[in-house]
């Protein structure tokens, strides 16, 4: 819980700093991409997250890679206020959170739409354009292949579920046969 917390509190620090200068989306993409260094390089994750180490260690350490990176100022300084507070290890938390801020700003929702196999682009966009009139938001899609499914499409977008899937179907015709709706 002060996990979620802590993150909230940064991230809409770092979002409001951004809708200020008019750089949300280049901070997000900014941090975004840190996350993904520090996720891809665990020794240097634990550099800069580990308070064992000490901190003027880990700052340096940050700011090397924050130059290389050639990240922003803002998200410079952004990001060595949270290895000077030991907030480093929520960064992902941070990033999380921030994406839903802007996603909230933008008019943006996230649909997670599973298959059993692999969707073609324009499936894919049709599903988004279908999900973007029933949430009148701007609607992007992530994909995951689930072989559990026997066919069909299952559609996550916040609380709403769509169901289309071959073993949903079947589970239904099953309930009606067993209520003998059907003959």
């Amino acid at each position: 819980m002060k996990n979620l917390i802590i993150a909230k509190r940064y991230a809409k620090a770092l979002f409001n700093i951004g809708l200020e200068d008019g750089l949300v989306e280049q901070y997000g993409q900014e941090l975004e991409g840190f996350v993904t260094l520090l996720k891809e390089m665990p020794a240097l994750e634990d550099a800069i997250t580990n308070p064992l180490y000490p901190e003027d260690a880990r700052r340096q350490v940050l700011n090397a890679v924050a130059d290389k990176a050639g990240l922003s100022q803002t998200v410079k300084s952004f990001l060595g206020l949270m290895v000077e507070r030991n907030r480093a290890a929520y960064m992902g938390e941070v990033l999380e959170y921030f994406r839903k801020l802007a996603d909230a700003h933008n008019n943006v929702a996230r649909a997670k739409v599973a298959a059993a196999a692999k969707l073609e682009d324009e499936t894919l966009k049709s599903i988004a354009d279908t999900l973007a009139k029933i949430t009148g938001k701007t609607v992007v899609v992530e994909f995951s292949r689930d072989p559990e499914l026997i066919g069909g499409v299952v559609a996550r977008i916040g609380d709403l579920v769509i169901d289309g899937s071959v073993r949903t179907q079947l589970q239904s015709i099953k309930e009606s046969l067993k209520r003998g709706e059907l003959s």
